[in-house]
């Protein structure tokens, strides 16, 4: 019982985690989004992103420190994820911040 429980809320955090990593495709507002949605890898990769994200976000205790990888994970996206202009860039940009995500 108590295996079943926990499939499904993991089924429903994938769920949700998918949901949150999806882009607006209709307008992209930028080229990195226009990247996102025109290139399955990128995508993939954007989702993975999200999900060790999530992942590290909920393991996080501490609201103070939470709040500190919300403000991480949005200067890397300034710095790092919106100045690849190729698909190269942002595949590179994606697996390092997701490894980086996984191992701390």
């Amino acid at each position: 019982m108590n295996w079943f429980r926990l499939a499904a809320i993991s089924l429903l955090l994938l769920v949700a985690v998918s949901i949150e990593a999806a882009q607006d495709c209709s307008r992209p507002k930028s080229n990195v989004e226009r990247l996102i949605c025109s290139n399955d890898r990128v995508s993939e990769a954007n989702e993975r992103l999200a999900f060790a994200f999530f992942l590290k976000y909920r393991r996080t205790p501490d609201d103070e420190l939470r709040e500190r990888i919300r403000v991480e994970h949005r200067d890397w996206e300034t710095r790092v994820r919106d100045a690849c202009e190729d698909v190269p860039c942002l595949l590179r940009a994606y697996d390092e911040r997701t490894l980086y995500l996984d191992q701390n």
